[in-house]
């Protein structure tokens, strides 16, 4: 089969502290400290075996996300950008849809040419955050497209417990293309669905909504926000590319923060009360968290999303004279997060395809990634 492969050099950089597991499974927690001028490469591979409680999966269509992007990315002495965890070399993409070819002998929850999509994170069930039902941080982890191989495929297996039947969303789209294409934005919706619903807490209908950052988290977060009755949902971006394309969505209260103030204009669209919810999707912490402090309404929720390349100057006091809160938020598993953003699609409230920009072959993912680094997409997918 064919597939889509990331590989670097293995060169930890001299301050940083290699863990025992690290040094011997090649294994980064970090993978900026790490790993060394990144490359990409469309190769022939074996057609994966489903293990017992694994799915083989035939993948239509897979979303490129920031964090792919930035495992190609490097700094100047070239250690890729991407700061997390991964073990190269590597099959990556974990946005993705397709249908299922074969199933593991333990693995009975689906049948052959079922359409599904499926989480990130490879979870347990055993250590102590797992049996505290926070298995987006087990203790022993697997990643899709990080650590294990993903979705640039003609073919990924998948553990059937994080797998997902997307087949209801027939009811909205008629056409399988359609409905394929769209069960491949499931996964960056469930990202901020997670955030404002998993993690933040005391969120309501007719709250405002302001996205700093108009990217496919903050396009799809957007989404997610009017399907669950955002009052407003305002956003600032400095790209006219992305700014247009959530005014395709049907967003009005789109701004560029560096022609228009936007402290003056959340006051103005808000009627001076602020917003009730900040989500930072952006990285740009330095410039947005200043707007987001002085634009809090009372007892507002900040939900971080972004993966900031450094830290902001937090006002403390603002947010206690306002009695808010600040959540950090990463994936999307556990809490019915999946089969929930699903049922909003199917019902349509959550329709992502306007925001599909750019589609690719597999044999030129390397030139849909390339455009993907551009930032003016909404969404970039290979079809595969």
């Amino acid at each position: 089969m064919r597939a889509l492969v990331l590989d670097a050099e293995w060169n930890p950089q001299s301050d940083y502290d290699l863990s025992e597991d690290e040094r011997e499974r090649h294994r980064a927690m970090n993978s900026a400290s790490v790993w060394q001028n990144p490359e990409l490469r469309v190769e022939e591979r074996e057609r994966p075996e489903p293990a017992e409680d694994e799915v083989l999966v035939r993948v239509k269509y897979a979303g490129i996300c920031g964090s792919d992007v930035a495992m190609t990315e490097t700094d100047d002495d070239g250690y890729m950008h991407y700061s997390a965890y991964t073990q190269l070399p590597n099959v990556i993409g974990h946005e993705f849809s397709g249908e299922v070819v074969e199933t593991g002998d333990d693995a009975d929850l689906f049948e052959t040419g079922d359409p599904v999509t499926a989480e990130v994170t490879d979870y347990c069930g055993r250590c102590q955050m797992c049996r505290q039902g926070f298995h987006g941080h087990c203790e022993n982890f697997e990643q899709l497209g990080f650590t294990l191989d993903g979705a640039f495929a003609e073919y990924v297996t998948v553990p059937e417990k994080i797998l997902w039947g997307v087949s209801e969303l027939s009811e909205q789209y008629e056409d399988e293309d359609e409905l394929y294409r769209a069960a491949a934005t499931i996964e960056p919706s469930t990202i901020s669905f997670y955030g404002l619903f998993g993690r933040a807490e005391g969120i309501w209908p007719g709250d405002y909504h302001v996205y700093h950052g108009v990217g496919p988290i903050g396009l799809t977060g957007m989404n997610v926000s009017r399907a669950a009755g955002a009052g407003k949902v305002i956003a600032f971006e400095p790209s006219d590319e992305r700014r247009a394309i959530a005014n395709e969505l049907g967003f009005d209260h789109v701004y560029n923060p560096i022609e228009t103030d936007p402290v003056e204009k959340v006051n103005e669209v808000t009627g001076g009360e602020g917003a009730d919810v900040h989500v930072e999707t952006s990285g740009a912490v330095g410039a947005t968290y200043p707007v987001i402090e002085d634009t809090l309404a009372e007892q507002a929720n900040v939900v971080h999303i972004s993966n900031a390349g450094s830290d902001p100057d937090i006002a403390l006091r603002k947010y206690q004279g306002n009695s808010a809160q600040i959540y950090g938020s990463e994936g999307h598993t556990g809490q019915q997060v999946y089969p929930r953003t699903i049922r909003l699609m199917a019902s349509g409230q959550l329709d992502n395809l306007p925001m599909i920009t750019s589609t690719y072959d597999l044999e030129n993912a390397d030139e849909a990634v390339a455009q993907a680094r551009k930032r003016v997409d909404g969404k970039v997918l290979i079809e595969v």
